[in-house]
């Protein structure tokens, strides 16, 4: 089983706040081949006291995480692998493969680039500062990873409040329009939207054929579609208010087709529900709260 916890769960695991004291979870994890799926957006929020200077509780933290049996997800990938995917089906007259996208990494340098290349660290070699690239770094550990992160670029540690405002005038922007596009013609514009951002040509068809095309059945681009339908579920309740967490949190709802059970924030879990209940899709069992999985193991 693939469990996909949050940063708040997995602090309580680090902090002995969770049911199950971490050398009893890694033992059930561990009995049944159960792992604890990781991402580097959740590591950053684990990471976040590295603001405040506690580089030793956040060390120890991370290495009590890597201790438990693992794996690192991409999400950056998901949409981009989506993507790729459904242009290829949709060209060729063949359906949408679900096994093609495999968004997972053993190590987490591999689980940061969009087309999952190994990143580079800079490091002495022969008395000079040189490109290390992390592949040939056998022991690499997650702390190792995180730290070089931040003494790099801090912000990279502030990535969601950099977007807030823009989240913020985007959802209001929605609201305020007297008559809401149907998803189903708005879905032409997001696909546009995303084809650019990802670097990728439109079919010879055009955009919308494709973007109807993969609309018409959500297990095409099953995680692209999912967050689409939460975030539109989150925008008709008007009396939600946008929250910075909620741009990781809509990142990491595209990992809900890909893992056996999936944690978020309890309102954002609401929408992701409502979601799953709208398209009709088998993953009302795969979302819950951390205490229910362990409950399981």
């Amino acid at each position: 089983m693939l469990i996909y916890p949050d940063s708040f769960d997995l602090l309580n695991i680090c902090r002995g706040k969770s049911q199950l004291g971490l050398s009893e979870l890694r033992q059930r994890l561990a009995a049944h081949s159960h792992q604890i799926v990781l991402s580097f957006d959740t590591l950053i929020e684990v990471s976040a006291s590295l603001r405040n200077g506690l580089q030793l509780e956040v060390r120890r933290d991370l290495n009590r995480l890597e201790d438990l049996p693992h794996i690192f997800i991409n999400e950056a990938r998901i949409r981009d692998m989506e993507l790729r995917e459904a242009l290829a089906a949709f060209e060729q007259g063949r359906e949408y493969e679900f096994a093609a996208v495999r968004p997972f990494a053993l190590r987490l340098d591999r689980a940061i680039d969009l087309h999952g290349l190994p990143q580079y660290m800079i490091q002495p070699v022969g008395g000079q500062l040189l490109g290390v690239n992390t592949g040939a770094i056998l022991n690499l550990r997650i702390w190792d990873v995180m730290i070089y992160a931040f003494q790099q670029d801090p912000e990279t540690f502030n990535v969601q409040h950099r977007r807030e405002r823009e989240w913020h005038a985007i959802i209001e922007a929605d609201r305020m329009l007297e008559e809401s596009p149907a998803l189903s013609d708005h879905f032409v514009t997001a696909m546009s939207r995303h084809l650019s951002t990802h670097g990728l040509q439109a079919p010879e068809a055009g955009v919308e054929p494709f973007a109807r095309w993969v609309y018409h059945l959500p297990f095409r681009c099953p995680g692209l579609r999912l967050a689409y339908e939460t975030q539109h579920c989150f925008q008709r309740n008007l009396g939600a208010r946008t929250r910075a967490s909620d741009l990781i949190d809509l990142v990491r709802i595209t990992a809900v087709p890909y893992v056996d059970f999936f944690v978020t924030d309890g309102g954002m879990l609401n929408y992701c529900r409502q979601a799953v209940r709208r398209l009709a899709l088998p993953y009302q069992e795969r979302l819950g709260n951390f205490a229910a999985v362990i409950s399981r193991l």
